[in-house]
């Protein structure tokens, strides 16, 4: 997670501070773009969904444990 958002901070920091215009930026956009639409990455970006999904679902059972059943009145 440190490294994501390490390189988010990168791109924008280079957005950002580019005195060169949009040639910069047009070309990280493109270089991102080709990267996300590589098999590969889209298949790394799957598992980390899942695997994140599958987390989540853990969490919430374990908090569900741990919660004291509420009862109904009426």
């Amino acid at each position: 997670m440190k490294k994501v958002a390490f390189l988010i901070g990168l791109g924008v920091g280079f957005i950002l501070g580019s005195r060169a215009g949009s040639g910069p930026y047009k070309r990280l956009e493109e270089k991102a773009r080709s990267l996300r639409e590589r098999p590969d990455v889209d298949d790394a970006v799957t598992r980390a969904k899942e695997a994140a999904s599958e987390q989540v679902t853990e969490a919430v059972g374990k908090v569900n444990e741990k919660l004291p059943a509420k009862e109904a009145t009426v």
